[in-house]
């Protein structure tokens, strides 16, 4: 999960929010609230510098996903394990669940409908 965030390649949620991976959910949102007031668009386009809007907008929206993902228990869990998939979100929980529960043996394969 680790790599360049230039090109559409995430960094690692964790480093994003500069937290370890161990991190409780009362550390995780103290460091959400403190970058993200850091880094938020409308504080930092009082600079006048176009061009450091424009990368706090990129640090406000990786911030805002690394978040999004790490405060969801099911989404956190996927990322550690490095099953997390950003582009199935909609699908997230139904499908890596599913999945999951079948590869343990919850759920009989006839449980499993084809997608479409």
């Amino acid at each position: 999960m680790a790599g360049g965030d230039e090109k559409g390649k995430s960094k690692d949620f964790y480093e994003v929010l500069g937290l370890e991976k161990e991190c409780t959910a009362s550390e995780l949102r103290n460091a959400y609230k403190r970058l993200a007031m850091r880094w938020h668009p409308d504080r930092c386009s009082s600079s006048g510098n176009s061009k450091f809007v424009e990368e706090s907008k990129k640090k406000f929206q990786a911030i805002q996903q690394a978040y999004s993902v790490l405060s969801d228990a099911n989404k956190r869990f996927m990322y550690d394990v490095g099953a997390y998939d950003s582009d199935d979100d909609d699908n997230f929980v139904t499908s890596h669940l599913c999945l999951l529960a079948f590869g343990i043996g919850l759920l009989p394969v006839s449980s499993i409908a084809p997608r479409e």
